[in-house]
């Protein structure tokens, strides 16, 4: 393992800013590493045109034009499995910068690279990449092929990836390097739900403020539509039957991000239009969810006289995060827990996941079998101060070589 490679290549990666619909340039980057050692490198652009048109399409919350992705592939010299090693580059905004202790485009301190992408998932990506850097520097005395894929726009619901599986690169088994350590080594993600992003418009009846009974305050209904989000999340939690999604307490949480309304504060609140995101359980499609979470809504504030008359408009907006899962004895799961264990002297916990990811793309759509496990902790993730473990990530790297090996090992297992 080239530890000074993969510690400048981390550092390098954070320090090219790749915002969510600004990916090209780091996209470029680990193009730029691949080349010298791929046998085949595929740089595209897909238009977000032909992606909106698919019916797979997961939406988005950036405007964006194209998505850039880039994929390499190693070939082995006999008939055997395809593996895919997977990751983003695209990040979230820094925020506030003076919130930061530490510079957003990277900073080293001890062990640690602090940094907007270091957890999520900048280190993942270039473990990832060291491992098939290893993998190609050893030869080609393997049976099938080890494909890296480096996707954008998994941050606003996975337009890169769905580009990559429609490209054709898609394999027998996916790891999709997210941060899965909790203050400790990595877990592993055997399942994790999703989210979707709806926009509720409830109308009000605007009046002076002076004579406020011949208005309708647009908030109070609001408050009843908010009540009654509340009394589904419950009801949807309270149903979950699967172990490691009922140990995370709140696996399909439901969160108002941004509520917007009114024009002056001496009118009565005519209209209040809100953007929230609502779980999808991994029992479900995006589609089952969206149909369930509005019939479930509407049942739940009928009976209110005004919004009876003046019933609010729901409307799915924004990204759609898939849910997905795979057997905790399936053989990836026990190959990398074995690998892991082996490095590590721990098994790996195998857990379920609140967030979405690319991981219910690559299962569903790809029908691949996916889980994730990579270095950094998720509590990080979007965080000030973000950052992730040097020896970590490179430990990591080792692994997936392992695991690669593995997999590799008995091709008629696959």
């Amino acid at each position: 393992m080239d530890q000074q490679r993969l510690r400048s290549r981390v550092i390098d990666l954070v320090g090219v800013s790749s915002v969510t619909g600004n990916e090209q340039e780091a996209v470029d980057l680990v193009a730029s590493w691949l080349r010298p050692v791929a046998d085949t490198v595929d740089l595209w652009v897909t238009p977000m045109d032909e992606l909106q048109a698919d019916a797979d399409y997961p939406g988005r919350e950036v405007e964006r034009r194209d998505v850039p992705v880039v994929a390499a592939r190693i070939k082995g010299d006999a008939p055997g499995p395809t593996i895919v090693l997977t990751g983003h580059v695209d990040t979230v905004p820094v925020g506030d910068a003076s919130r930061w202790t530490k510079d957003p485009g990277g900073e080293v301190e001890g062990d640690l690279l602090f940094g907007r992408g270091t957890a999520d998932m900048k280190a993942g990506m270039v473990a990832a990449i060291e491992a098939f850097t290893q993998v190609a520097e050893s030869g080609r005395s393997f049976p099938g092929e080890l494909v890296l894929v480096a996707v954008p726009g998994e941050e606003d619901g996975g337009t890169g990836t769905l580009a990559a599986i429609r490209r054709g690169w898609v394999g027998d088994y996916v790891v999709v390097v997210e941060p899965t350590a909790a203050e400790g080594d990595p877990e592993i993600v055997v399942s994790h739900g999703g989210a979707l992003t709806f926009t509720i418009d409830v109308e009000g009846r605007t009046a002076h403020a002076a004579v406020r009974r011949e208005g309708v305050s647009a908030l109070d209904g609001f408050y009843t539509v908010y009540e009654a989000l509340r009394k589904i999340e419950a009801e949807l939690n309270d149903a979950e039957t699967d172990e490691r999604m009922v140990a995370l307490g709140l696996p399909y949480p439901t969160t108002i991000g941004i509520v917007r309304g009114g024009e002056w504060a001496s009118n009565v609140l005519g209209e209040v239009s809100a953007e929230i995101r609502v779980g999808v359980t991994i029992h479900e499609t995006v589609s089952e969810a969206a149909e369930r979470f509005e019939s479930t809504l509407r049942d739940a504030i009928a009976g209110d006289p005004w919004l009876d008359e003046h019933p609010p408009t729901i409307t799915l907006t924004g990204a759609r995060f898939g849910s997905s899962s795979i057997d905790v004895n399936h053989r990836l799961v026990t190959t990398v827990s074995d690998a892991a264990e082996a490095a590590t002297g721990t098994t790996p916990s195998r857990i379920g996941a609140p967030y979405g990811c690319d991981m219910a793309l690559w299962t569903r759509v790809g029908r691949a079998a996916t889980l994730v496990y990579g270095p950094g902790d998720v509590k990080w993730a979007h965080a000030d101060d973000e950052h992730v473990s040097l020896s970590q990530t490179a430990q990591v790297a080792e692994i997936l070589v392992d695991v690669v090996g593995r997999l590799q090992a008995a091709p008629e297992e696959a």
